[in-house]
């Protein structure tokens, strides 16, 4: 194992099912990494939660910030993000993130605020009941070992386009819509998962976050794991509000399901959909 790789386990959502994160934490140790872990398994406020995740990214001793689980809460530290790095002089490199769910807010706000790429990934109390070869392509991209990637799902709309892929959990996102953390790109491959909620607040959801982008800047479309929703039916739904041009795809395999690979959010990617299949294509993968 790279001894360069130094990892801080984090709590920046809700406190972790002990059991589950135990399991997950021993996963890594047994890969060989060099783990910290500051998960207390306390509801802290979120005041304090900011200020120990800021020291923890700024101190310059580790390379990815990897959270427990996701839950509910990341939003909350978004302000005091704000007012901690403004007021800081401190320039290291930030470490890489690594999450999904909640975490999808703090992936966003520090893309869009640094242009740092966060790795849309398993969580820790996640790691024991994922697929052996999610899991193997989740620590290869820690370790920075592919070269290339692509991963595969099903065809709705054929097409060819280019971007920077962008999203994650479909309720997180839309919660930052019309605040100042929503991000804007001239070209965005949007991919959206979520987990147990009933189709009409994913359709509502969803048209939130499509009637706050910049007029054009579509121009792909990816669908993870939608839980109970089924997709294909989601997307006839909601097919009269998307640009007729864009090349659309379901089932990719991410989001909350046991086969959830990691997705390099703020990559520039090439997304290809035919009659028989929908592929998405990582470009710059190697690029810090």
């Amino acid at each position: 194992m790279e001894e360069s790789i130094k990892i801080a386990i984090i709590q920046p959502s809700s406190p972790p099912e002990k059991e589950a994160f135990e399991k997950g934490l021993s996963i890594l140790r047994k890969e060989g990494f060099f783990v910290r872990n500051f998960v207390d398994f306390r509801e802290d406020p979120p005041s304090h939660k900011a200020i120990l995740l800021f020291e923890i990214m700024t101190s310059g001793l580790f390379t990815h910030l990897w959270a427990a689980r996701g839950g509910a809460g990341a939003i909350k530290l978004l302000p005091y993000f704000d007012e901690l790095f403004k007021a800081s002089s401190l320039n290291p490199p930030l470490p890489q993130l690594i999450g999904f769910s909640d975490i999808t807010t703090l992936h966003i706000y520090f893309y869009k605020k640094f242009g740092k790429r966060g790795l849309h990934a398993p969580m820790i109390v996640n790691l024991a009941t994922l697929k052996a070869n999610s899991l193997k392509r989740t620590l290869e991209f820690i370790q920075g070992r592919p070269t290339s990637y692509k991963l595969k799902g099903k065809p709705f709309r054929v097409g060819e386009s280019q971007g920077v892929l962008l999203g994650g959990n479909l309720l997180t996102l839309s919660s930052l819509c019309g605040t100042p953390y929503f991000f804007e790109e001239k070209e965005l491959i949007l991919f959206i998962e979520e987990t147990n909620e009933p189709l009409y607040r994913v359709e509502r959801a969803f048209l939130q976050i499509l009637f706050s982008l910049p007029k054009g800047s579509l121009k792909g479309l990816i669908l993870g794991n939608m839980g109970k929703v089924n997709s294909y039916e989601f997307l006839k739904r909601i097919s009269e509000f998307l640009p007729e041009e864009i090349p659309i795809g379901y089932a990719f395999p991410f989001g909350h399901t046991a086969n959830n690979n990691p997705l390099l959010i703020g990559s520039k990617v090439k997304m290809q959909v035919t009659e028989k299949r929908a592929e998405l294509l990582f470009i710059d993968i190697l690029r810090p």
